[in-house]
């Protein structure tokens, strides 16, 4: 299995452990809104994703975007391991907001290292454009599957967390586990579909565009050093 099978595999995977997630925790009858509409929305954003990468694919898989999806997925299992961080050693505050902190800084660069380093390469906009979206939609991929196997698999260790059972009581201080892991699971499957999207896509995006513009900066500081250099000889 390719990278590509890969990311689609567990975009797809995504999909049904959203509609497995509805099924097992939906909203309590009192709350039934806006927040009834995060499982649906989220579906459609997952099945949008999915037909999306098949038409990209269908026109050819480039060897940058093999190599790029590779990297991004590796990127990605940092994120598993702050999210294990977060639900199975649950350090408390500030401790996990630092560390948190950090490995989203640790991915960022290592997307705008990969952004930057293919546009170099090629010294092409574009390829650096292209590498931070594959790059960061991979990551963003494994953090969003990794999220949504712990509230299917998990849920034990996200209502145990005492930062958790702190936030359920001031939510509601007389309501049941059952309404607990409801809650739970709506917030813990928005910060799944915010990885995917945010912190996956959009700063992947953003990060290649700037890591073309470093890039570009870049090649003409070598080519002027060249002609310098040249000059003097």
């Amino acid at each position: 299995m390719n990278s590509n099978q890969l990311l689609n595999g567990m975009i797809i995977l995504s999909l049904f452990l959203v509609i497995s997630i509805c099924f097992l925790y939906p909203p309590p009858l009192k709350r039934v809104g806006k927040e009834a509409l995060e499982y649906p929305a989220a579906a459609v954003l997952l099945i949008i994703t999915a037909v999306l990468l098949r038409v990209v694919q269908k026109r050819g898989v480039s060897r940058l975007q093999k190599r790029t999806l590779t990297l991004g997925l590796l990127f990605g299992l940092l994120w598993t391991i702050e999210i294990g961080i977060n639900n199975l050693v649950r350090p408390g505050l500030p401790l996990r907001d630092i560390i948190d902190n950090i490995f989203w800084a640790v991915i960022a660069l290592l997307i705008f290292i990969t952004a930057t380093r293919e546009a170099i390469l090629t010294n092409r906009f574009r390829d650096g454009v292209r590498a931070g979206l594959w790059s960061g939609i991979a990551s963003g991929a494994v953090a969003c599957l990794t999220a949504l196997v712990l509230i299917v698999f998990g849920m034990g260790f996200i209502l145990q967390d005492d930062l958790n059972i702190r936030e359920w009581r001031q939510v509601n201080p007389t309501g049941n586990l059952r309404g607990m892991a409801a809650y739970f699971a709506l917030e813990t499957l928005a910060g799944a579909i915010m990885h995917l999207y945010i912190l996956g896509i959009l700063m992947g995006l953003i990060l290649g565009i700037i890591g073309s513009v470093s890039a570009k900066m870049l090649n003409a500081l070598k080519t002027i050093f060249r002609r310098r250099y040249r000059t003097r000889i």
